[in-house]
């Protein structure tokens, strides 16, 4: 029979390039066919040259039509040609033997049929089902109905009817397809069939697909790639509008592109960059497209008189349920693929159940101790002393401070606020629901501390221990060990943060190393964060390790490492930086003058001394560490043991360096303080605690394969050891805590430091302070309050220089000192304790004029300044103020503000900056007409892009630590 009288009149067109690996078997299965088309118009898309001569063979009419065209739609128009019937083809699209044959005896059974579809299977694998026509929602969402490799088992063979075909080997009745206006010129190969498919059915038409008639589909199209991707969504968006009503189609038009970049956002944050990337594609093309949209609402309009086929489109919820059911059976398939036999269940089970029991026990016991420990404290429900000081600041105020340039102590002082405060601003806000502030956050701190690092180290210890008794063991171990303890006595809280998080820290670091998983990066990168906003320092060591892996490894995202925690304490690492070498060992919180006990009690963890049960503690620390050199012979787990060491090695290198710094004076006893060991002998301890544990891996497998000996002596005497100091440690403490101890520094923090005369002069809009006078011997100390005094937040790395405070005191009892202090905005004047010093100067204010004796408190003495003051003054007239920033109604003369001068205060009227006025040490500007006044503080971390890219780099490690990606 010949081609013609076989094919019926068939036009088969097919597009694609001539380097196309699947072309050549797609053009032999055509001509292969038990029918074949009358022509074959081949249109390519390239210049190539390709060997036509197997469909001429067979008698196959054939042309090759050169085409520019960028989408399917176009290049099919390009090989249109006169027919009845015409069937199009994808380059990578190999039909089967009957495909055309049973299409086109369907085809002629109904002359309503205008459309019609092949079953898609797989081009290597035909049993993998790919599409059996296609449903979708009236915004073009296809439902998904076919699994991932789906096997072809006749379970969509039932079908005729449907929404929409594919292109690839779709007959089309070329009279209905004229008619409904041809082919979309923009569309394809993604879209352009369920859109073709849709305007013939609103003419009238039925479309069909035919599961007899088979085809092979490669699908080179569809990749995984931004292009792929974007093309398909911007088909999506693109039959989304077409369809829409007219009202809502321009509506829709703008929420894609609005939703594009917000979609992209969202993919991001999932680690899917491909399609992120993508919908930024998708949103281009649509507003490439936006011409030929109305083009292609024009062609539908005019093709439409029938909208009976809205039955067969889905609801959006056939799209949420078909996906969930992908997803279910996905998880199955994975769960009975790694399901383990049925005695290995049974074991995994009984270990997890000890492993809870274990974290349970830890829990109670740690809670139990912290709430022992602090019990005296419960009633005042906040704690000062040592590096602790009472903090009225909420969140707000935290916020604040955070994202400024300036901080508002005495006449303050460029600076920042320390990270762990930053940390802390969620947890305030919390508290602030129950009238809390940052004092009742830090006790509940200090009181959940133990638990806090119990439950850290034994998470931790899993990387190296598969034991619930070695891991309560450890958690145990590291929830009173002496650093931990001393640091809590000591006030240090950015120590005890660091001893909290320092497993973690090393225990995500090990994962990473182990398999080099982003998300293992990402845990490894937040708890950084955390420990550089305790001991910013630490950024600086661990950048260090960070860059020399990177280059050993050849690995640059090593260096994400540290990347959030920079961000995070960027102004803290920016000051530490120029204050070198002091600065490496400087803690967050007030100055602390510590008395050092002796060397082995420092070594033993107990910087301050050791207090009850001194022989005991010492002795087990020695068994300790003789555990830690017995584990050096063990052959297991030796890489383990080594990194411990090397964290001994660190640790003990950090605790000499800071025996030898001072950081400062402690103006409570006004005694030069030295740095606080805490970090380094965290890190010793934490070596130890890995060495042990790395160890004690299988030790008692090897215990009981041989005979009693020395060894088993050794072990059981380092075992006494590891239980006897937690117990004597914990002992110490709680008994020193209750008997008042001097190795106990904090203590409970008072209700009121400064009297409400000073409470309401700092809050009022006038924003006054109190100045403090200290007679220390033969010496005056000078010092000025905001607020409720000292606050923690405002302490820890700013200069103490009060010259011009000083130069104040000088004229004492004369009759400009109150207008003197009055240019640093105070109010009240404060001389603390009592004694023949305080009363002398209490009788010299008393006779100062404008100096008026208010009250005695238990704090001290308290006297008033009768004349104007405030922080920010102009003319003798007290102007309101805000903390930092200030917006005054000022009049023509000079502006004065009680703060530091510094070139980054700026004050502009009508938005034009103020020429600065002289002044020996306050900030002045001259205004030469009457209005408003905005003065602000704008310099280094505190600018605006600085901030967002801050925010941004810490944020974005949400996206790396997340443990799955998306698809």
């Amino acid at each position: 029979m010949s081609a013609n009288t076989a094919a019926g009149g068939i036009l088969a067109i097919v597009v694609g390039r001539s380097t196309s690996d699947h072309l050549p078997t797609t053009l032999q299965a055509v001509a292969s066919g038990t029918r074949t088309p009358d022509r074959l118009n081949l249109v390519l898309l390239d210049d190539g040259e390709f060997d036509v001569s197997v469909l001429t063979d067979v008698g196959i009419e054939t042309d090759i039509i050169r085409s520019d065209a960028t989408a399917s739609g176009a290049a099919y128009e390009d090989g249109m040609g006169e027919s009845e019937w015409t069937w199009l083809l994808h380059a990578d699209s190999a039909p089967g033997e009957r495909c055309l044959a049973d299409l086109h005896r369907e085809g002629e059974a109904s002359r309503a049929i205008a459309a019609l579809g092949p079953k898609q299977v797989g081009w290597d694998d035909p049993t993998e089902l790919l599409e059996v026509g296609i449903t979708a929602t009236r915004s073009s969402r296809r439902v998904p109905e076919l699994d991932p490799r789906e096997k072809d088992q006749g379970q969509f063979d039932w079908r005729d009817d449907v929404l929409g075909v594919g292109t690839a080997g779709m007959l089309l009745r070329t009279a209905d397809l004229v008619d409904a206006g041809g082919f979309d010129p923009v569309l394809g190969p993604f879209g352009d069939g369920l859109e073709l498919s849709r305007r013939l059915r609103a003419a009238g038409h039925r479309v069909v697909v035919v599961p007899s008639a088979v085809i092979r589909h490669a699908r080179e199209s569809f990749a995984d790639t931004p292009a792929s991707f974007g093309r398909r969504r911007g088909s999506q968006m693109y039959t989304a509008i077409q369809r829409a009503p007219l009202l809502l189609a321009p509506v829709l038009f703008l929420w894609f592109l609005l939703l594009s970049p917000i979609r992209a956002l969202f993919r991001l944050g999932v680690k899917d960059t491909v399609r992120a990337r993508g919908e930024l594609r998708g949103g281009a093309s649509l507003l490439a497209k936006t011409g030929a949209l109305w083009r292609a609402r024009k062609r539908l309009k005019q093709a439409t008189i029938t909208t009976s086929y809205r039955s067969l489109e889905a609801r959006h919820r056939d799209v949420l349920d078909g996906r969930s059911d992908i997803r279910k059976a996905q998880r199955e398939a994975r769960r009975l693929r790694h399901l383990p036999p049925q005695h290995l269940r049974k074991e995994a089970a009984e270990r997890r159940r000890r492993t809870r029991a274990s974290g349970l026990a830890l829990a109670v016991i740690t809670i139990v101790a912290g709430i022992v420990a602090f019990l005296p404290n419960l009633p005042a429900f906040g704690l000062t002393g040592g590096g602790l000081l009472p903090d009225d600041s909420s969140a707000g105020d935290l916020l604040r401070l955070a994202i400024s340039s300036w901080v508002p102590t005495g006449d303050g002082y460029p600076g920042y606020l320390d990270p762990i405060w930053v940390l802390a601003i969620p947890f305030v806000y919390v508290a602030g629901w129950f009238g809390g502030t940052l004092t009742e956050v830090v006790f509940l701190f200090f009181l959940l501390a133990p638990f806090l690092a119990g439950m850290a180290a034994f998470r931790a210890s899993g990387a190296v221990a598969n034991s619930p008794a070695v891991r309560f063991v450890a958690g145990a171990a590291w929830a009173v060990a002496p650093p931990l303890l001393s640091s809590l006595s000591a006030g240090q809280a950015g120590a005890v943060l660091l001893h909290i998080v320092l497993p973690l820290v090393v225990a995500a670091i090990a994962r990473y190393v182990r398999a080099h998983r982003s998300s293992h990066l990402g845990s490894a990168a937040w708890w950084t964060l955390v420990a550089g906003a305790a001991y910013p320092a630490f950024l600086l060591s661990l950048g260090v390790v960070a860059l020399v892996l990177a280059v050993a490894q050849r690995r640059a995202a090593w260096m994400w490492l540290v990347a959030p925690g920079v961000s995070l304490a960027g102004p803290a690492l920016w000051y530490l930086l120029k204050d070198l070498p002091g600065s490496l060992v400087r803690l967050p919180g007030a100055t602390f003058s510590w008395q050092d006990g002796t060397e082995y009690e420092v070594v033993a963890g107990w910087p301050g001394g050791i207090g009850s049960f001194k022989v005991v503690i010492l002795v087990a620390t020695g068994l300790v560490v003789l555990a830690a050199m017995v584990s050096l012979a063990r052959a297991r787990r030796f890489g383990t043991v080594r990194a411990g060491w090397a964290l001994v090695g660190l640790g003990g290198l950090l605790v000499s360096f800071s025996l030898t710094q001072e950081i400062g004076v402690d103006e409570r006893v006004f005694e030069t303080a030295m740095a606080w060991p805490g970090p380094g002998l965290s890190l010793l301890w934490l070596g130890l605690l890995v060495t042990i544990v790395g160890g004690a891996h299988g030790i008692r497998a090897d215990l009981s394969d041989s005979s009693l000996s020395l060894r088993h002596a050794l072990v059981g005497i380092c075992a006494l050891g590891l239980v006897a100091l937690p117990v004597a440690s914990a002992a110490s403490w709680l008994v020193g805590i209750h008997t008042g101890s001097p190795q106990h520094a904090v203590s409970s923090a008072p209700e009121v430091s400064v009297p409400a005369l000073a409470q309401k002069s700092s809050t009022d809009p006038e924003k006054g302070r109190t100045l403090v006078v200290t007679p220390e011997g033969e010496k005056i100390t000078v010092s000025l309050w905001r607020g409720d005094g000292p606050q923690l937040t405002h302490t820890g790395h700013l200069p103490s220089s009060r010259d011009d405070l000083g130069q104040a005191l000088t004229r004492l009892g004369e009759d400009d000192f109150a207008d003197l202090i009055a240019e640093h905005a105070v109010t009240v004047i404060l001389i603390p304790g009592t004694g023949e010093q305080s009363e002398q100067l209490a009788r010299m204010l008393d006779a100062t004029d404008s100096i008026t004796r208010v009250t005695t408190a238990e704090v001290g003495t308290f006297w008033r300044v009768d004349v104007p003051s405030g922080r920010v003054m102009q003319g003798g007239e007290v102007l309101p103020s805000g903390v930092i920033e200030a917006a005054v109604d000022a009049e023509p003369g000079v502006l004065y503000l009680a703060e530091r001068d510094n070139p980054k205060w700026t004050a502009t009227q009508n938005g034009e900056e103020l020429e600065r006025a002289d002044d020996d040490w306050r900030a002045a500007w001259t205004v030469e007409e009457a209005g408003e006044v905005t003065i602000s503080h704008e310099g280094g971390f505190s600018i605006i892009w600085v901030t967002l890219l801050r925010a941004l780099l810490i944020i974005g490690n949400v996206t790396v630590s997340l443990p799955w990606r998306i698809r």
